[in-house]
């Protein structure tokens, strides 16, 4: 079992598709007789903040059976207490506390949504297993949002008040980072992370294609698990972006080919069209971002749409990103 060590805390605290009707997208299944418990997210954060701190070695032993990630460290140990006690004391992670319940006091709608995503994944993949999962106050660890390992998925609650938060502007991060914070994103975040870990590090390769595929490969699993998510929710776009790549999708891709960049493993070509930033470079400041991941993703959606014999599990642990560019049938423009 994975263990979070006190210290960690601190820093952190049925296989085969559907039959699918024509128009209905392959990803519309009946989950309905799926047996899946509702889930409840444990909120290690409130029951932190709930302990009496003149009694904080007591309470936290009464903790540690129910959050063993978090406090498995020695509680006979001085200075683990002190380190908690100065965590639990600190003004900034006592307001951003206070914030977190005024904003996510009330968590249904989201348990519902994830209750639906988890119900499609045993659909897919019914031997899975479901994970625990835990909210916590991160301090705005803002490069770890969800961590998701040994069937444990944690929330950073913290870096999810919205992109207007005021104190996330005490952080010096650009805009197009900040947008990230956004609430909405909490659940396609969960299932991006676990997209992860279903594709897992065998070695797909290093160049852009490469890891446009892996990449649209994430998406397109958010998709299946939850079927009615705007796309620009998966893909963290605006709306003026999906208006903007729906008009300028065949241009984007004749740009890729004629530059020869689709085998390119030149780091400042993968950056500009793979990596986070306001928009891509090569296509100005009105631009999505990510527009490599988006090619990616279409390339793999159409892929699946042209071999519906191919299930969801097939696709995830086909590595041949040639292979499914050829087999897709991807002609933007045409």
């Amino acid at each position: 079992m994975m263990q979070f060590s006190i210290f960690y805390c601190l820093i952190l605290p049925v296989l085969v598709l559907g039959s699918c009707k024509p128009g209905k997208s392959r990803y519309d299944v009946d989950v309905s007789r799926i047996r899946i418990e509702e889930i409840r997210i444990n909120r290690y954060d409130r029951a932190l903040f709930s302990v009496n701190r003149t009694q904080l070695k007591n309470e936290l032993e009464k903790l540690q059976p129910r959050f063993p990630m978090f406090l498995a460290g020695e509680l006979n140990d001085s200075n683990n207490l002190h380190q908690i006690l100065n965590y639990l004391e600190d003004t900034l992670i006592q307001r951003t506390f206070v914030d977190t319940e005024k904003k996510f006091g009330n968590i249904s709608h989201i348990e519902n949504e994830l209750t639906n995503a988890f119900a499609h994944l045993l659909f897919y993949y019914p031997s899975d297993i479901i994970p625990h999962i835990y909210t916590y106050i991160s301090g705005f660890d803002y490069e770890n949002p969800i961590i998701f390992e040994d069937n444990y998925m944690l929330i950073a609650i913290d870096m999810y008040l919205g992109t207007d938060y005021p104190r996330y502007r005490n952080l010096g991060l650009p805009e197009y980072i900040l947008h990230e914070f956004n609430p909405g994103y909490l659940v396609s975040d969960c299932m991006l992370k676990l997209a992860e870990a279903k594709i897992g590090n065998r070695k797909t390769g290093k160049n852009l294609l490469d890891l446009m595929i892996s990449e649209g490969k994430k998406i397109l699993f958010c998709k299946a698990m939850s079927p009615k998510m705007p796309d620009s929710v998966m893909l963290h776009y605006s709306t003026e972006h999906m208006d903007w790549i729906t008009e300028h999708e065949a241009e984007v891709w004749a740009f890729v080919i004629e530059n020869k960049m689709l085998y390119s493993q030149d780091v400042q070509h993968i950056k500009k069209l793979i990596g986070k930033s306001p928009f891509t470079a090569y296509f100005g400041s009105g631009s999505p971002p990510r527009l490599g991941i988006y090619l990616g993703w279409r390339i793999v959606s159409i892929f699946m749409e042209n071999n519906p014999e191919v299930t969801l599990s097939e696709i995830m642990n086909n590595y041949d990103a040639q292979q499914i560019l050829n087999n897709s049938g991807y002609k933007p423009g045409i």
